[in-house]
């Protein structure tokens, strides 16, 4: 590895280490010439298949982001942030565009979504290591809870299901760091390794979170509330499920 390679592959991990989740930010705006590098990260996407089963709304309107954070459970700085990115597995364009070939088409299934959730994830992550490199500040937003509720604000057709949303801006504030799973717990070496090692390793880290965490895992959390949510969109949106 050379001299430069080296020094960027320590930048990205300095950004990767020192990050942290904003929830308020200043209305400064984002220059373009920032904005279009930050979309070119997400456009070079690795995906499965090199399929690019993925679509980016660029949200800049100040009542759509009004009318967004309203659907997404209120969050306040989906409105705040001067751009909030919305990442959507998306069908539409690829089936269109096979159709047009004369190529025999079918309806994406459970699979296709997998691959377009993958797909996206990276093309997000790589969109907020170059935002966050520029000195912006990000929040991820868990857009898969309320997905036709979101396609339905940015009046996205069919076959195209919002995944995640990603808040960019200048903080208003900054928070302290959150804790993360040691490496024993996340990582094992030619298999898994001994499940309760993983758990005591994670407990232990995790203390402060191990509340939020049990209501996210327990009966009645808000995720397992999601699941019927997102599984009847996908059918609305055309999914074969």
């Amino acid at each position: 590895m050379g001299v430069e390679a080296a020094e960027l592959g320590e930048a990205c991990f300095k950004v990767v280490q020192s990050h942290r989740s904003i929830r308020s930010f200043k209305p400064d705006p984002i220059p373009r010439e920032h904005l279009d590098a930050i979309l070119e990260a997400a456009r070079r996407h690795a995906s499965p298949w090199n399929l690019q089963p993925v679509h980016v709304t660029v949200v800049t309107d100040r009542g759509l982001k009004e009318r967004l954070a309203e659907v997404l459970w209120g969050q306040r700085q989906i409105a705040e942030a001067p751009v909030f990115l919305v990442f959507s597995v998306d069908y539409a364009k690829i089936l269109r565009a096979l159709e047009r070939q004369g190529a025999k088409t079918r309806r994406p299934g459970l699979a296709d979504y997998i691959q377009g959730v993958i797909s996206a994830s990276i093309a997000l992550s790589w969109a907020a290591l170059v935002a966050e490199g520029l000195g912006y500040a990000i929040n991820f937003i868990a857009v898969y809870g309320r997905p036709c509720e979101t396609a339905e604000v940015l009046k996205l057709p069919e076959l195209v299901v919002p995944v995640a949303g990603l808040n960019i801006g200048k903080p208003a504030d900054m928070p302290g760091l959150t804790p993360r799973a040691p490496r024993e717990a996340l990582v094992g070496v030619n298999g898994y390794g001994d499940v309760d090692s993983k758990a005591e390793a994670y407990k232990l880290t995790m203390e402060g979170f191990i509340e939020k965490v049990a209501k996210v895992l327990g009966p009645g959390g808000p995720v397992e509330e999601m699941d019927e949510r997102v599984r009847e969109c996908l059918r609305r949106r055309g999914f074969n499920l």
